[in-house]
């Protein structure tokens, strides 16, 4: 089988723990390049993964004709001027939310793509989740979706949003779930509402140009062991729910399979035994797993932090288990296969493109708009 040269521009965290894995493991993709500023973490990628090239310049990534496309994990402010860049080279691009956070240096994006003829996907990656896929038919064979609950909480005030910038949860966090919901609904958002408990914890009301409405609670201050995505929809018969993309039901709705489980995560440095724990267990599975690696993260967080034992617990948290956040299937690999099937075969785009990318951005600011002011917000996408 013919495989996309794909190169990732930025090989930090998020890289690292999908990215790099996904691309190794995908049927049709070949992980043609590391790319990054820190030659630290090319040269302890290049003792892990010795095979793929390194590079600290991407400039160079793009001008090797060899090079299908490039994925670019970088910090947010060179998300849209890399992409423009490579479109420019001739390289399609898979760019990771948010695209920008201004529906302006969104539209550099969409002109690139118009100019070049490449094709710019955007990495809010759930409407690739094998759960989501099947809701998204079930809803739509019977009557499509009408309302719509949608709970996302984590560790974000309390533990890890320290490190992207505490208060952009909205942006950061929430642009996954109303990008989803705009899937589901198979409709533009036409109005929004959003009020405030406390800083990165909100309740947002969204209404849809087809007449169908979604309720958001976003938290950041939920313990690790919390199961961190909810879903729920009334069709115009019967209900649909997906939990923590491991286990779907449906209600009142003849002929369709009532409960399904689906397999955790793949990474090829972690072990696997997640995988089926959660297929076999789904939500009860997670759960359990969620609870044990939380613990576990305590427990070595409570050494002594400049001890060997420390050091020695701490690298084999991180890299013999999945990340408490990546144990389940969010659509990653399949972002990532599909994005290499764009490239070579041109099928339609089924992922986010820069245009939901915009959209998503404008929405988010009408949000913020909202909850600062207290007032609904009306859109025209």
């Amino acid at each position: 089988m013919k495989k996309a040269n794909i190169a990732v521009i930025g090989c930090g965290k998020l890289a690292q723990n999908q990215h790099i894995s996904n691309l190794m493991i995908a049927k049709n993709a070949n992980l043609a390049c590391f790319c990054d500023v820190s030659k630290e973490t090319l040269d302890e990628l290049h003792v892990r993964f010795p095979e793929v090239p390194i590079e600290t310049d991407y400039k160079k990534v793009l001008a090797n004709p060899e090079i299908d496309g490039v994925v670019i994990a970088t910090r947010e402010e060179y998300h849209v001027p890399i992409s423009i860049e490579a479109m420019e080279a001739g390289k399609h691009v898979y760019v990771e939310k948010p695209l920008a956070e201004t529906p302006e240096e969104c539209e550099k994006v969409l002109i690139a793509e118009q100019k070049t003829g490449k094709k710019a996907l955007v990495g809010m990656n759930r409407r690739m989740a094998p759960a989501y896929r099947d809701a998204k038919k079930i809803l739509d064979r019977n009557g499509g979706m009408k309302s719509a609950f949608y709970r996302i909480a984590d560790a974000f005030e309390i533990d890890w949003g320290e490190y992207y910038g505490l208060g952009k949860r909205l942006t950061l966090e929430c642009c996954h779930i109303i990008d989803i919901l705009r899937y589901f609904a198979g409709s533009e958002v036409a109005s929004v509402f959003c009020a405030a408990s406390r800083q990165d914890e909100e309740s947002i009301l969204l209404t849809f140009k087809n007449g169908a409405t979604a309720m958001i609670l976003s938290s950041g201050y939920a313990p690790w062991e919390t199961p961190k995505e909810h879903f729920e929809a009334m069709a115009e018969i019967g209900l649909v729910t997906v939990d923590e993309f491991c286990e779907l039901h449906t209600y009142g709705m003849p002929g369709e399979e009532s409960c399904r489980y689906y397999e955790g995560h793949s990474h090829v440095e972690r072990e696997q035994s997640h995988k089926k724990w959660i297929k076999n267990d789904g939500l009860k599975g997670c759960v359990a797993l969620r609870a044990y690696l939380a613990d576990e993260q305590r427990r070595i967080e409570a050494l002594d932090h400049n001890s060997k034992e420390y050091e020695k617990e701490r690298h084999i948290l991180d890299y013999r288990y999945p990340h408490i956040n990546y144990s389940v299937d969010k659509g990653w690999l399949g972002a990532m296969e599909h994005f290499a099937d764009v490239i070579l075969n041109d099928v339609p785009v089924e992922a986010a493109r820069a245009s939901d990318g915009l959209n998503v951005t404008q929405i988010i600011n009408a949000i913020v708009e909202s909850r600062d002011t207290g007032k609904i917000i009306k859109l025209d996408l």
